[in-house]
């Protein structure tokens, strides 16, 4: 009879309780007082969790901050102890949870991989085998020599995370550290944890984003207020988190009457909902809103392939973005809606322009909100994207009549609507760089 493998983590009713005090006093007396006084609150970081996890499994967790997920990170890994319950780790734990964690600042890069190593249980010799793989992966080049205390934070994450999969580990925790870095870095960091993940590595992922857990993770945790919410699948995780953060946010919304006085009125047609959701998009926009405002865009809508509304589509998957607007005064002629996608640098990648195709704003009922749509398959990489709109007039380049030129500026929205590309639920794609273009390779003898 085959025997099943035991769980690599086991955790049963766990839970942990800070004790706070309002004063330094207040924790004196207690003190002499033996215990027959107390002044301290309990704040339960974590309540009750159980489950287990397989070897070889890759679990994202989400949830607010406060949650109590780097509380749990900080568990598993050993750097603190439960209040009450049980947990098992059988294997080797290297974790990723803050930057320079288990640095020592004083010493050059070069020490602190050693001095890492050691800590996590590799000989010496295995130490100095490791360690051109650990410098080349971070990148560091002559700054390996330097103390880590002049480093700057992606510096230090390089460092950390090249420490962190290098040391062989059978858990690898990582606590949102590939939010840090430029592209390329996270791309590489994606590539490293793919092999480890081939090799059997255990891994957890941390993360506000869950279209990150979906595209890593095939099991996903979610916690609140430190207690389990949901565990499932990442896909059912990640939407379900999305969504309450989502409903959360137009409740906020919907709770200022002053936004809902400067929106419009619900009706049968219009949900508080939406109200909340187009008064927040303003909100968002004022800061950097401007043109002569004969119009203006009221909400900039994400759909995927199914129609539904989202903020996170798959990568090569149609998608439509709608933008919502409302004309207030007599338009100009010739005016277009225009479209931008913007990287997490606030760069634009990609531009939409309905005048291209031949698509210009009816004048209609002034007040009465109208919509232009855009279907699309983006060629861009999986991560985190912003969405612009706006409202212009457009005419011919008289030197080129294939060119338009921007007349009039007469609404442009700023940081109205973000997203997310993420991988398919299959494994893990050979991706790098921004944008993905499709071609065909052929291999020929040379004349």
């Amino acid at each position: 009879m085959t025997q099943t493998a035991s769980p690599i983590i086991q955790l049963e009713q766990l839970s942990k309780i800070y004790r706070t005090y309002s004063t330094p006093r207040h924790r004196l007396l207690e003190l002499l007082s033996a215990g027959r006084k107390r002044y301290a609150q309990e704040v339960r970081a974590l309540e009750n969790i159980s489950f287990n996890l397989d070897r070889g499994s890759r679990l994202g967790i989400v949830g607010q901050n406060g949650s109590g997920k780097s509380t749990l990170l900080k568990i598993l890994s050993g750097v603190l102890t439960p209040s009450s319950g049980s947990v098992k780790v059988d294997g080797r734990v290297s974790a990723l949870l803050e930057l320079g964690a288990g640095f020592n600042p004083l010493l050059p890069g070069r020490e602190n991989i050693r001095q890492y190593g050691l800590l996590h249980g590799m000989s010496r010799d295995e130490i100095e085998a490791a360690l051109p793989q650990i410098i080349a992966f971070s990148e560091l080049r002559e700054a390996i020599e330097q103390p880590v205390r002049t480093y700057s934070s992606g510096m230090a994450v390089r460092l950390g995370f090249a420490c962190a999969v290098y040391v062989r580990p059978e858990i690898l925790i990582v606590d949102e550290a590939l939010s840090v870095g430029d592209a390329y870095f996270q791309n590489k960091c994606l590539h490293k944890i793919k092999s480890l993940l081939d090799d059997g590595t255990t891994f957890i992922y941390v993360t506000h984003a869950a279209d990150s857990i979906r595209g890593l993770c095939e099991q996903g945790l979610w916690l609140d207020q430190g207690r389990m919410r949901l565990m499932s699948t990442s896909k059912a995780v990640g939407e379900a988190y999305q969504k309450a953060v989502f409903e959360r946010m137009t409740r906020s919304v919907g709770d200022d009457q002053s936004l809902l006085r400067r929106a419009s009125k619900p009706t049968a047609a219009l949900s508080e909902a939406q109200v909340a959701r187009r008064a927040a998009f303003a909100e968002r926009v004022a800061p950097l809103r401007s043109g002569s405002g004969e119009a203006k865009v009221i909400d900039i809508v994400l759909r995927d392939e199914q129609g539904a509304e989202t903020d996170g589509i798959v990568f090569r998957h149609k998608c439509t973005v709608q933008v919502l607007y409302r004309i207030d005064r007599p338009l100009p002629d010739s005016c277009a809606v225009t479209l931008g996608i913007l990287d997490r640098n606030g760069s634009q990648v990609m531009h939409f322009n309905s005048a291209e195709q031949g698509v210009y704003l009816s004048e209609g009922d002034e007040k009465t909100l109208q919509m232009i749509q855009f279907e699309f398959t983006t060629p861009l990489c999986p991560g985190e994207f912003g969405l612009v709109a706006g409202i212009s007039t457009f005419v011919a380049n008289p030197s080129n009549n294939g060119q338009l030129i921007l007349e009039t500026v007469i609404d442009a929205c700023i940081g109205g609507a973000r997203f997310a590309i993420h991988y398919p639920d299959t494994e893990l794609i050979n991706l790098w760089g921004l944008v993905h273009a499709p071609c065909t390779v052929s291999a020929h003898p040379c004349n």
